[in-house]
Formats: C-alpha cells, sequence, structure tokens
C-alpha cells in the first residue's frame, strides 16, 4: 500500500478487492502497471531490440492511450463534480484502457531504455506488425480476464506484481535518465556494465516512493 500511494489516489471505490481488502492500487493504475510488467518482459525476452514499432502499430497503440486518457477525463470529471461526463464509467472500463495504456508505456519505455543503454542495440522493433501487438493484447486481456472475473485468490499475485510493476517502470525510467546525465549511452556490452546506473535508477525510485508515501501518511 506505501508503494501504490507513491502513484496511486487508491479511492477505495475505484478499487478492486481481495477477500475484503483493498487492492494497494486502484482498477486504472492496477492495469497500468501489470500491462507495463508484461509488455517490458515480452521485450526483454526479446533482446536488444531498440527500434520504436512502425507507423502502423503506433497508431493502435495511440488509439490504446487515447482511450485510457478519455477514460480517466471522464472518470475525473464525475469524481469532482463538475456536472459533465460522457458516459458512467466502472472499474472494469478503467482496468481495461489501464492496461492497454501500461502496454503502450512498455512499448515505448522498452526500446528507449535499449537504445540508451546498450552499444550493440539491434535497430529493429519487438512489435513489427499488428499481428505482434495482438498477441501482446491478447496476453493483456487475459490480465483483465483474471482480475475481474477469475478466482479471489489470484488477485493476491496480481496485487504483488502490479507493485512490481511500479518499480520497474520507476526503476527503467530513471535508469536511463541516469545514463544520460552520467554520459554513459551506449557504452554497456554486458548486464554487469549497467549494474551502477541500475542502482541509481532504483535508489531514486525508492526515494520517490518513500517521499511520496511520507506525505501522504503525514499530510493527507
Amino acid at each position: 500500500m506505501a508503494v501504490g500511494s507513491a502513484v496511486c489516489h487508491q479511492d477505495s471505490t475505484h478499487s478492486f478487492l481481495v477477500n475484503g481488502q483493498q487492492m494497494p492500487l486502484c482498477a486504472r493504475c492496477t492495469g497500468m502497471y501489470l500491462g507495463a510488467l508484461l509488455s517490458l518482459v515480452f521485450h526483454f525476452r526479446q533482446g536488444k531490440l531498440g527500434s520504436l514499432p512502425p507507423r502502423k502499430v503506433l497508431i493502435p497503440l495511440g488509439l490504446l492511450f487515447l482511450a485510457f486518457a478519455l477514460d480517466g477525463l471522464n472518470s475525473s470529471a464525475a469524481s469532482l463534480g463538475l456536472g459533465w461526463k460522457l458516459y458512467e464509467t466502472t472499474n472494469l472500463a478503467r482496468l481495461i484502457t489501464g492496461t492497454g495504456a501500461g502496454i503502450v508505456i512498455g512499448a515505448v519505455l522498452a526500446p528507449i531504455f535499449n537504445q540508451t543503454a546498450w552499444a550493440s542495440w539491434v535497430r529493429r522493433s519487438v512489435l513489427p506488425d499488428n499481428k505482434t501487438l495482438a498477441l501482446l493484447l491478447a496476453a493483456g486481456a487475459m490480465i483483465v480476464l483474471v482480475i475481474y472475473a477469475g478466482p479471489q485468490v489470484l488477485r493476491y499475485p496480481a496485487a504483488v506484481l502490479s507493485v512490481l510493476g511500479v518499480l520497474v517502470v520507476l526503476c527503467l525510467a530513471y535508469t536511463t535518465l541516469a545514463l544520460i546525465i552520467l554520459k554513459r549511452e551506449n557504452i554497456a556490452n554486458s548486464r554487469r556494465d549497467l549494474l551502477m546506473p541500475l542502482l541509481v535508477g532504483m535508489f531514486t525510485a525508492l526515494l520517490q516512493v518513500s517521499f511520496f508515501a511520507f506525505l501522504r501518511i503525514h499530510f493527507l
């Protein structure tokens, strides 16, 4: 819950429960960080491929992120009582659009990391066509199905993995930034060469989590 508080509002009405206990992230953030973790694993299993997806794949990815943004704005407008909303959103809609956005995050973050970190990154995309993207989306649909309609017991590992997704996304983002700041782009030939930047990235991620958790506990 402390890690979740650093990136999520944790509104109980927008969250799934595990045997009466609120999950550490809301439905939208649960989907987003599980989708991101899935997408990152899918990408890194293919090695050092560092090209962004081609335009024919970027278009559906953009539509996924647009759906996430629209559902989020619609939900926020309703929560804040602004007097307008396009439709009555649900936790299922939040989970679906969040998972789609997470897949997009992984599809962008992984190649950017690879082309920043590795000396011999490969100029090829993990998502060269919509058929490959469809396979990734099918795996994302399984995540949605398990959380929404699966046995309650499966929400326990989903909760743990969603929090792991938060740490992985933050760590990779900060590691990429550290490589640029330390002027160590494109010099790594092995995982050992990335040890120091990864430690910097993880430390910064944990620092952010600790800072926002402290603010939530003491001031909100």
